[in-house]
């Protein structure tokens, strides 16, 4: 999914409140980015959902305001982060409580006993990562799950490349003790 801002490339994009296409196409090719990343946040599917709404919205309100000095997954990624950075102050929503819904949103449900078997296997990683402190989590989902690489992760984080870097290695440190104490933590890292 890199590269995909064509239509966020071309001369004029963001001049004016967005169109009805420019919008679709951003919630078509960055609503699961957007969903993953504020569910790092808040850990609850249905907030999850609200804070992309409202990131989609505020997407549509201010797309002439996009300077075109990062990506528009950038843009759009921090606006995310901002945004569930803002719920969490406003609510002081508890940040540990169970990430119970994320994996059935990312993986299909399958009939295999070997693709049950890749399902637990991931889910148990994913709630490791998300035990992690934020600024670690917030990194890792990034870097793994959003393919950032550390140029765009600093962007979007407003933040020393340098610091993701470090970030990153704590992180994968971190994830790699968590993993290998589960039982039978035969997780590759």
């Amino acid at each position: 999914m890199k590269n995909r801002d064509s239509l966020f490339d071309r001369e004029g994009f963001g001049d004016e409140i967005a169109s009805e296409t420019e919008i679709d196409l951003l919630i078509k090719e960055h609503s699961k980015q957007v969903f993953i990343l504020a569910f790092s946040y808040v850990k609850d599917h249905s907030l999850a959902e609200d804070i992309a709404q409202e990131v989609f919205y505020k997407c549509y309100k201010n797309l002439h305001k996009f300077r075109k000095e990062s990506s528009i997954k950038t843009w759009i990624s921090r606006i995310t982060v901002n945004t569930s950075k803002d719920f969490l102050r406003k609510r002081k929503y508890n940040l540990f409580h169970s990430p119970s819904h994320l994996m059935e949103v990312l993986v299909k449900r399958k009939s295999s006993e070997d693709e049950f078997l890749e399902k637990e296997n991931r889910q148990s990683v994913m709630d490791v990562v998300l035990s992690l402190q934020p600024k670690y989590r917030e990194v890792i989902i990034l870097f793994y799950f959003q393919d950032f690489n550390t140029e765009e992760i600093a962007l979007a984080l407003k933040m020393n490349r340098n610091t993701v870097k470090t970030r990153l290695s704590r992180g994968r440190l971190l994830l790699k003790e968590k993993i290998s104490g589960l039982e039978g933590g035969n997780y590759e890292t």
